[in-house]
């Protein structure tokens, strides 16, 4: 029995299927306890499902099945119920699909302690972890999910209930087997191969002996998942497909008289069980998103959740399909953008499909954005596959020999990188969970490949001058300061550490003596980031180029200076201006030297920034002939190593952990009331846990900037009340 399938059952149960989870969970019970009697009847039965049957005495151990979300009203209604209709109950044992765990522990205590009674909880890990202990639990397992899952997962059900970004019921089925095709391994078959079989996979995927499909049908059903005027390379690519899937022990069986096939017995039954885990996988991301709402503030109610749940993972779905299209379009042409909150949040106005809840966008955005950049361990997996199904989706929507197109992607390359990446790379230092440090991840998956990182003098200048901002701002009054809090010293309070450890932190990247020369050794030693200029490459571009790229520049940080900092050098700007030329330009130029297709150069820009995402744009208009834009996004590196020529280069670990997106916007303005909160609070909690003050103030920081300020979080108060609450429940778990 998979796990996977029948934890699908379990949460699949609504409140219509009570009497199924009874027979269910009553087979397990009676394993352990044979005197188990069922007592459910239309005429009442005086609070209790069931009990264990004791001679000459009246029953003291009752059994109560439910399915209801709400278990601590269910258990306490039970309790009241038993009371009013029996002297000596002594235990309750509480069976229920729902996952509670540990959070019943408060409530049993305190109903010992009150009642007297003993509450044992069988949740839903309670029947899982049990579900091969004995003959009985095993075949009442198989029962529930042939009669809850199985018929989920026929074509017509599982085809409502995936790819939501979707409207036509095979491209649903399709993007199923697409994402199912996506393991942690990679392997060197060729994408067009795997994507092919994975089509004729979905076009059999309800058939069997008893329903065959001949050749001809499953060559229209894969035609009509892919762009027209490809058939006779379609229909090759399927017969190839069903040779190799009909061999000997094959997934497929062939029915040679009547060239007809289905799906072989044990591929039917891998089927379900991968289709389970990949729902189990829909279900357990639809509860971070929702997780994640209520988090920032969307207010849902119990009743709302599950269609919620839904809706919020369409919209994800259609951001995933949007950006598998942006990737496959930026392979075919070179030119690419980079995903942030601000565009998720259009997406979602633009959104045509109207929704049942009365959310403000930039809620969902900032849910969906959390989600993607911070999936839990169950969700993470499952996310990737989803979104790799999807770009494989869209490649295939651009022509049917994936192969061809990916393999003209780079798969060595030497990548400069610029001061809004290495920011956030310092930033993730500040992140406990090593798993959490995406970007850092990302850097290293690309290093270990055969990437070569570099950095020039410039942007190395760029970033000690940010970091010496940071020092002067944590040695000033906040009021008294003259400008926006700088980006390091945001995501550092937003940390939750404290303004007088910042010194000490900042010394892990540079001294007093040679701060330049620190950084510099920094990059090299802990993220194989080498020193390289482009200062030659740059003069060497003809003059016009020079001056239309010196130009954008120039524009775009004029724009960018505040207007507040009235102190502002305009050398400064010049100085920003020349570093960010010698990027653009000298990798242009290294890019002229020789030809190749759009995203096969060698050499590129990895950068956050929004105006060097618009150059090709800006220099078509000062320009004839504009060069292709040598810039590349994280994310887009991250799609790269996961599809591209490079991935089995890249270890699985970190093909695991590569990031589908990261989120950095959270420290681009910190209002600098946020900045005084965080220290008011530290004062207030002084010899407190400094690991939950660190938590408490981090989570605080991050909801109250979700809603603009202060005042929309419920102020200084609220936010000492959130934190006193995390040391109160430290303490509770202490002392137990």
């Amino acid at each position: 029995m998979n796990r996977q399938r029948l934890s699908l059952a379990l949460k699949t149960l609504e409140a219509g299927d009570w009497l199924t989870f009874e027979q269910f969970a009553a087979d397990f019970l009676a394993v352990d306890y044979p005197s188990l009697r069922t007592m459910a009847a239309t005429k009442g039965d005086k609070g209790r499902d069931g009990q264990l049957f004791t001679p000459e005495e009246d029953p003291t151990d009752m059994v109560q099945y439910s399915v209801t979300r709400d278990w601590k009203s269910k258990i306490n209604q039970t309790l009241k119920r038993l009371a009013e209709n029996f002297d000596n109950v002594r235990r309750l044992i509480y069976a229920t699909n729902q996952e509670i765990g540990p959070s019943a522990d408060d409530l049993v205590n305190s109903i010992m302690r009150e009642k007297g009674v003993i509450v044992d909880v069988r949740d839903a890990n309670w029947f899982i972890e049990r579900r091969e202990t004995h003959p009985q639990r095993a075949s009442a397992s198989e029962d529930l999910c042939r009669k809850i899952v199985d018929p989920l997962l026929r074509k017509d059900n599982i085809s409502s209930q995936v790819g939501l970004a979707l409207s036509d019921q095979e491209a649903r089925l399709g993007l199923l087997h697409l994402s199912l095709q996506s393991r942690d391994e990679a392997t060197e078959r060729g994408l067009t191969r795997e994507s092919f079989e994975s089509l004729t996979l979905s076009a059999l995927h309800d058939t069997s002996p008893e329903n065959l499909l001949t050749r001809g049908e499953i060559h229209e059903r894969v035609r009509s998942f892919l762009p027209a005027g490809h058939e006779q390379q379609v229909g090759a690519q399927v017969d190839g497909s069903l040779l190799r899937l009909s061999g000997k022990k094959g997934r497929v069986k062939h029915h040679k008289g009547s060239d007809k096939f289905c799906l072989a017995h044990e591929e039917r039954k891998r089927l379900i069980e991968r289709t389970a885990e990949f729902m189990q996988g829909e279900r357990s991301l639809e509860e971070q998103l929702v997780a994640a709402v209520d988090f920032y503030g969307g207010g849902l109610n119990s009743a709302q959740r599950a269609t919620v749940g839904s809706e919020l993972r369409a919209s994800l779905e259609l951001l995933l399909l949007k950006r598998g299209e942006e990737f496959a379009e930026a392979v075919r042409t070179g030119e690419m953008g980079h995903a942030d909150k601000e565009g998720v949040e259009q997406l979602l106005r633009d959104e045509s499909e109207k929704k049942s809840y009365n959310i403000h966008p930039k809620i969902v955005a900032d849910a969906l954005v959390h989600v993607l950049d911070k999936p839990t361990d169950e969700v993470k997996p499952h996310l990737r596959r989803l979104a790799d199904g999807y770009t494989l989706f869209s490649f295939l929507r651009q022509t049917p020999d994936v192969q061809k197109v990916v393999v003209s992607i780079f798969s060595e390359g030497d990548f400069w990188v610029d001061t809004s990446v290495i920011l956030p790379l310092i930033a993730e230092t500040l992140l406990e969970d090593s798993s959490q440090r995406n970007y850092t991840t990302l850097f290293k998956a690309a290093s270990d490949a055969g990437i070569k990182l570099f950095v020039t003098d410039g942007i190395i200048e760029e970033v000690e001058r940010h970091l010496n901002r940071c020092l002067q701002f944590s040695r000033t009054e906040v009021q008294k300061w003259n400008g926006s809090v700088p980006f390091l010293y945001a995501a550092y309070a937003l940390s939750g550490r404290a303004r007088s450890g910042f010194t000490e932190w900042l010394e892990n990247f540079r001294g007093s003596s040679r701060p330049v020369e620190d950084v510099r050794l920094y990059l090299e030693e802990e993220i194989s980031i080498y020193r390289k200029n482009l200062v030659e490459e740059a003069d060497s571009a003809s003059i016009e180029l020079r001056a239309a790229v010196q130009e954008v520049w120039n524009e775009a940080h004029e724009r960018r200076r505040n207007p507040k900092e009235a102190d502002w050098d305009p050398a400064i700007t010049r100085r920003l201006v020349s570093h960010d030329v010698e990027t653009s330009v000298g990798i242009i130029q290294l890019r002229s030297r020789s030809a190749s297709s759009p995203m096969g150069h060698r050499y590129w820009l990895v950068t956050l920034d929004k105006v060097a995402f618009r150059l090709k744009r800006e220099l078509s208009s000062r320009l004839h002939d504009a060069p292709a834009s040598p810039v590349l996004s994280p994310d887009f590196l991250s799609q790269f190593l996961r599809l591209g020529p490079l991935r089995t280069a890249v270890e699985k670990e970190q093909r695991i952990n590569l990031p589908l997106m990261v989120d950095v916007s959270k420290y681009d303005y910190l209002p600098k009331s946020l900045v005084e909160l965080a220290d008011s609070l530290r004062e207030k909690l002084g010899g407190k846990s400094e690991r939950l003050i660190r938590r408490g103030i981090r989570d605080s920081l991050d909801k109250m900037r979700s809603e603009e300020g202060v005042e929309a979080a419920g102020g200084w108060q609220a936010a000492e009340e959130r934190i006193m609450a995390l040391l109160q429940e430290e303490g509770s778990l202490q002392n137990r």
